[in-house]
């Protein structure tokens, strides 16, 4: 084949994912997915392999390396059909990451054969289970998480199998918008088959087939050379994971994390033995997660140009051990071990993985979606009426600090590793549910010190207009900070609390159950800062004064954190109009 066919064939499986996302945002009834954009695509060949991926979610992507797999396997492949979809969000049954990503996976026929398989993935805003939102960590196993879908046929010869669609939507609060995000991501799925039998139509099956395998090996031929630029050796590091916050009888204990990593040659090997057994409530990562982690970090310390696809994975190998942390056992529940576990398992492999590179490693991040759902009655008749809809739940991802790099300081309020869905936008929040958004800024301080800064976290100030209505918390780093690289300071930890009339404000722990919130109540949610990268004291004197102006840091600041003289802290606030 020759290189342009080539080019033109590669360029258009993963122009055909890009599609398929914006399909489905421009579709989905969850302000999540359509405006947050979590949700993912990805392009398949006939053996199921990852081929192209849009700019995504990479939890959902990296696991559905094994949950495609698992869907179709689990169907039959002989049982498929032109214009079969699949849904599955099954972690034991179907390779899943957590269970409100629901995937949907079908099959790509040209002349009766099957020639490739396309995917989309969607974060539903409700999916059952115990709570509102269905993110509660507080679980006691993955039967409270919400509803199991393992991998059946959803839509038939492009027909809608009825009695599972309603069994679907009907166990969830919110039928209708559940309903339009499943015609959103059967459109995805459709708009994607369509393309990719266009392309084989046009260039031959054959030479569809040709640059599948030639963009795997590609990528693998680059993912190696990378690897091998690596210093051969073994680096260990180790860490702790905080508990759910359960009730009397609860563990209590912090669950370690370890990891050995053997890098030889162009391939490289995670061991995650001496990690702790799997635990009570939903921080449990299924091995398609930490898979999907181990995967993140090796690419995030490569060569971010490399085409990302499944032959990216080849030089990698993992051991987790059945029934721990990382590899949890049927029935442990895991909402957050993907959201929240996962990003400490990558700043776990950045912190082993320092000495060998440290010059792509960053200081300790955020680590978490940190989402605060909030789900009631909606009490506004007039909007009740205009949607149709009764119940109201929303769920917003915040935006914490990400880590200083070796050259820069850490990013601001944003999304860091595996997760990358954006806020809601305050607009949207206000227009759709029973809130207000007192609040939204950064916050200083929350960066840690460095020569090169750690990024601030976010916080953001509801109040509450539902006559009453549950509020569920669920972040990381509530107890341990996150850590700077190479002298770095540490950056700040979760922080979220109630406010309710004039009493004290009810502290809500990390990882938690649901709470009641009433009219008027007002509720702050603020994710962890972030680590800084190198000696603090290193720090350019122009870059300081920068962030005085800017607001990022505060006076107290100056010789607390950066170790300045006095009178020195004095001439950069006189300097800075704050003496």
């Amino acid at each position: 084949m020759d290189i342009v066919t080539y080019e033109i064939l590669r360029n258009g499986l993963y122009a055909a994912a890009r599609e398929m996302k914006i399909a489905m945002m421009r579709t989905a009834g969850s302000p999540i997915v359509h405006s947050g954009g979590d949700a993912s695509a990805a392009v398949f060949d006939s053996e199921m392999q990852l081929v192209a991926q849009g700019n995504d979610i990479p939890t959902m992507l990296g696991s559905a390396v094994i949950s495609t797999k698992a869907s179709v396997e689990a169907i039959g492949r002989d049982r498929l059909r032109p214009g079969d979809v699949i849904i599955s969000n099954d972690v034991y049954l179907g390779g899943g990451n957590h269970q409100p990503d629901v995937q949907f996976t079908r099959p790509v026929f040209v002349d009766g054969d099957i020639i490739a398989f396309v995917m989309t993935r969607g974060h539903w805003t409700d999916i059952g289970g115990q709570a509102p939102g269905s993110y509660t960590a507080m679980t006691w196993d993955i039967f409270a998480e919400g509803v199991r879908i393992p991998p059946v046929l959803l839509y038939r010869e492009d027909r809608p199998v009825e009695d599972v669609m309603t069994l679907v939507v009907q166990n969830t609060r919110d039928p209708s918008v559940r309903l339009l995000d499943i015609q959103a991501q059967y459109a995805g799925c459709f708009v994607g088959g369509r393309r990719i039998a266009a392309m084989a139509r046009k260039h031959g099956v054959q030479a569809l087939r040709d640059a599948m395998t030639r963009a795997l090996d590609h990528s693998e031929q680059l993912m190696r050379a990378a690897i091998r630029a690596i210093p051969d050796g073994v680096y260990e590091a180790e860490d702790r994971v905080e508990p759910v916050a359960g009730p009397a009888g609860w563990p209590t204990a912090e669950i370690p994390i370890k990891v050995k990593v053997t890098k030889s040659g162009d391939s490289i090997h995670f061991d995650y033995a001496g990690t702790g057994p799997q635990t009570r409530g939903g921080i449990n990562c299924p091995f398609s997660v930490t898979c999907n982690s181990t995967w993140f970090t090796v690419k995030a310390i490569t060569d971010v140009s490399i085409p990302i696809n499944q032959g990216c994975y080849r030089p990698v190998s993992i051991d987790a051990p059945q029934g721990s942390l990382v590899n949890c056992a049927f029935p442990a529940s895991v909402v957050a071990g993907n959201t929240e576990t996962s990003p400490r398992l990558i700043d776990l492999l950045l912190r082993a993985l320092a000495p060998a590179v440290p010059e792509r490693v960053v200081g300790q991040s955020n680590c978490g979606a940190f989402s605060g759902i909030f789900g009631g009655a909606d009490p506004d008749a007039v909007r009740v009426r205009r949607t149709g809809r009764s119940f109201v739940g929303m769920i917003d991802p915040h935006a914490g600090g990400m880590g200083a790099r070796a050259d820069k300081d850490g990013v601001n309020g944003i999304r860091v590793y595996v997760g990358n869905a954006g806020s809601t936008a305050v607009e949207l929040i206000e227009q759709t549910s029973p809130l207000t958004v007192e609040e939204w800024a950064l916050v200083p301080d929350t960066g840690g010190a460095g020569e090169f800064r750690g990024g601030l976290t976010s916080r953001r100030l509801y109040r509450v207009e539902y006559e009453e209505a549950t509020f569920t918390a669920c972040g990381e780093r509530g107890i341990h900070p996150p850590l700077g690289q190479f002298g770095g300071a540490p950056g700040s930890t979760f922080a979220c609390e109630i406010r309710r009339g004039s009493g004290d404000p009810v502290r809500i722990p990390a990882k938690a159950g649901h709470e009641i919130v009433h009219r008027g109540d007002r509720v702050l949610m603020q994710p962890a800062g972030s680590g800084g990268y190198g000696d603090p004291r290193r720090r350019e004197r122009q870059a300081i004064l920068d962030d005085l102006r800017d607001g990022y840091v505060t006076p107290l600041a100056l010789e607390r954190d950066y170790g300045l003289a006095s009178t020195e802290a004095q001439s950069l606030l006189r300097e800075a109009d704050l003496a």
